[in-house]
């Protein structure tokens, strides 16, 4: 997106302070609650393996994949080092962030599409549910200025293949 095409945007939210308190309130809180389902997704599985003293695998893909996946992203946000939208003249981000470089591919949206994967054969209505918060976590990221919506969509397609592959 240019610098044009974000200003309408930005313009839009500065005209309306509510939603652009939302817009900070959702890139601050979509996250946690992928991480926490996450946090709650390894003490079912712990207490499974305790309570039945059956195969651990299902527990260490859950958190061994994701963990890949985080790794392998960051790694590869290193290695391209692709500038962030808002490192273009003329274009300011929502949501404030000093972070230059390392936008492809987006973290937040690898991240929550493999932790939607890893819950999926424990309880896939949850693991809907948390693809749509990666939905809406991709969404806000673009909208905020800090990702371009390639980075968010190749984060999510990478987390999802990962998942799909290895979960």
């Amino acid at each position: 997106m240019s610098p044009a095409q974000y200003q309408k945007i930005r313009a839009w939210f500065e005209a309306r302070p509510a939603a652009l308190r939302v817009l900070r309130a959702l890139d601050r809180g979509l996250p946690w609650v992928t991480a926490a389902s996450y946090g709650v997704l390894l003490a079912v599985l712990g207490a499974r393996w305790a309570a039945t003293d059956q195969d651990m695998q299902q527990l260490a893909r859950a958190v061994l994949v994701p963990a890949a996946a985080f790794l392998g992203c960051g790694w590869l946000r290193r290695v391209l080092d692709c500038p962030r939208p808002y490192q273009q003249p003329g274009f300011e981000a929502l949501v404030p962030k000093k972070t230059r470089g390392r936008s492809f591919p987006s973290r937040h949206a690898v991240s929550g599409a493999v932790i939607a994967m890893a819950w999926l054969p424990v309880c896939p209505l949850w693991a809907a549910v948390l693809a749509a918060v990666d939905a809406a976590i991709c969404a806000e990221r673009v909208v905020a200025g800090v990702h371009t919506a390639g980075d968010v969509l190749a984060g999510a397609a990478l987390g999802f293949a990962v998942g799909c592959l290895c979960l």
